[in-house]
């Protein structure tokens, strides 16, 4: 039934996909066709609507950055060939030459030009990689000048997670404007793409099946063998382990932690795992007068926050929940991006005691009631992370009221509304502590316009968490160049962040893939799926 189930999805998708009247051909049975299922789709096919980190990978495989990460995460040229600091502020990239959209369009440093203005406007939701930048100025065809708000030591993190659209294309698609689903826009990029990227989108239909060609005219190397991507979003954990046993996927994840030791038993399938650099946390609306049942909001005081915090059981969550498979935090970031430090990563200790106390301190001895959010597709384990942790709310008095959503709900609410509680991941694509703070600590602009960061701080900051001297701290971390500095500055948000709980820390997660034997993948700890490093044996 399982199995019946996902070809159905399948056999919809292609239905959908193909044009009316057209023969439906049997999906290709090469060793170069790579089938692909992840728990949720791609929100879009525009590459500045989201940053979230799914998204951002599935399309890194269409479209290409200035420059790029290697498999050990370093930067290298992508579509910049080379970059000199010509001054503190100012950055010369010389670009790649014969390179050509997948549409036929040649590559020059007007589509560059044009990328990063549409990747900073007001509809784009990939603004933090853009804030530190003042102006990009053409120098010749093939060279452009990038002028930083002083000096920006994360500029090359942060440009390789900005992809290149041709200008010209757009324009002509009436797509100058990012169709940024989280602000309920839809356009052409939504459903149509024209990267320069080793892979170009033949058919597309959201959330059922979207088919990959790999582009011959591509400009880096191919180290796969990967021809044809046949990509399918599959919700139900069950369907997409039982799909790949049965043959009909090459690679699925993420995996449930319960199923990992059953599936290293199954002949002819792979189990790979790697620690993700993502941070799985609760955020609390801090600053709102009134709960969303309309009572006067308790979280707004230190010693609730704290409880919650006291409340929650991290190694029975680790235990229990995630299998083993995640690594308690007290912080934000965790190990593997710059500014990580051990000394400060400490947890409050597990004290349900300590939490009523702390409750009746504040004025709420019977506990209080609250909206807990989540989605339920987009972290491992993420709706039975919540209904661990409400259960262990409500033995200190607090009663959580769960609201499970997709996750293409669940981010357009979160960034609109002002929730209760909400459980939400940061993966920093920047691997700079930065990124996290940027979109997660910094005031929002709409709350506080005269608060200069950078365009788009705070935008994940859905909790309101506001601190001046966090602010000033931001500012001053994004325009240091020395490392030793850089460092103490961000420490100090770290105990800051400890100290007010701005955010009630979980865990990094663990990436678990399974494939069948004879493909090779390996995945990376931002959970990239770089196509052109995959190969397929039969």
């Amino acid at each position: 039934m399982i199995i019946r189930t996902l070809r159905r999805v399948l056999l919809g998708a292609l239905l959908l996909a193909a044009p009316a009247g057209a023969l439906l051909p049997a999906a290709p049975a090469s060793a170069e066709t790579l089938r692909w299922a992840y728990q949720s789709d791609a929100l879009s096919l525009d590459p500045h609507a989201n940053n979230e980190t799914m998204t951002l990978r599935f399309l890194s495989n269409v479209y290409d950055p200035l420059v790029t990460r290697s498999r050990d995460h370093s930067i290298e040229p992508a579509l910049a060939v080379s970059w000199t600091t010509e001054a503190p502020d100012r950055w010369r990239f010389v670009l790649r030459q014969g390179v050509t959209f997948q549409g036929g369009e040649s590559f020059d440093a007007d589509d560059v030009v044009f990328s990063l203005a549409r990747a900073a406007s007001p509809s784009s939701n990939v603004q933090s990689h853009t804030s530190g930048i003042l102006r990009v100025e053409k120098v010749d065809s093939h060279t452009v000048d990038i002028v930083t708000k002083g000096p920006r030591a994360t500029l090359l993190n942060e440009l390789a997670n900005i992809l290149i659209l041709d200008e010209g294309w757009s324009r002509a698609n009436n797509a100058v404007e990012v169709a940024n689903n989280n602000q309920g826009r839809t356009g052409f990029t939504t459903l149509n793409a024209n990267g320069s990227g080793a892979y170009r989108v033949q058919s597309r239909a959201p959330d059922q099946r979207t088919v990959l060609l790999r582009n011959t005219g591509w400009w880096g190397k191919n180290e796969g063998n990967v021809d044809t991507v046949v990509f399918t979003p599959v919700r139900s954990d069950p369907t997409r382990m039982a799909a790949l046993i049965s043959g009909e996927l090459d690679l699925v994840h993420p995996v449930p932690t319960q199923d990992i030791a059953r599936l290293r038993a199954v002949p002819g399938v792979q189990v790979l795992e790697v620690p993700e650099i993502r941070t799985l946390y609760f955020g609390v609306n801090h600053s709102g007068e009134t709960l969303l049942n309309g009572q006067p909001n308790p979280l707004r005081d230190l010693r609730v926050r704290e409880a919650i915090y006291r409340a929650i059981d991290i190694e029975a969550v680790r235990r229990t929940v995630m299998r083993g498979a995640a690594r308690p935090t007290g912080l934000l970031v965790g190990p593997g991006v710059e500014g990580y430090s051990q000394a400060e990563d400490r947890r409050l200790p597990y004290d349900p005691d300590g939490a009523r106390r702390l409750l009746r301190e504040a004025g709420y001895p019977e506990g209080f009631a609250l909206q807990l959010r989540c989605p339920n597709d987009r972290y491992v384990n993420d709706e039975a992370i919540c209904v661990a942790v409400s259960a262990m709310l409500a033995r200190v008095g607090i009663r959580a009221t769960l609201l499970s959503q997709t996750k293409s709900v669940y981010f357009q609410r979160l960034l609109a509304e002002r929730p209760d509680m909400y459980l939400q991941g940061w993966t920093p694509n920047s691997f700079d502590a930065l990124e996290a703070f940027f979109y997660n600590l910094a005031t929002r602009q709409d709350d506080n316009p005269t608060v200069a960061i950078g365009e788009g701080q705070g935008t994940f900051n859905a909790g309101r968490y506001r601190n001046p001297d966090v602010d000033a701290l931001l500012k001053r971390i994004g325009q240091s160049i020395d490392r030793d500095e850089r460092r103490k500055l961000i420490n100090e948000v770290h105990t800051i962040f400890r100290r007010d709980i701005a955010y009630v820390p979980l865990h990094q997660q663990v990436i678990v893939w399974a494939a069948r034997r004879g493909v090779t993948a390996t995945p990376l700890a931002d959970d990239t799926v770089n196509l052109r490093w995959i190969t397929v044996t039969k």
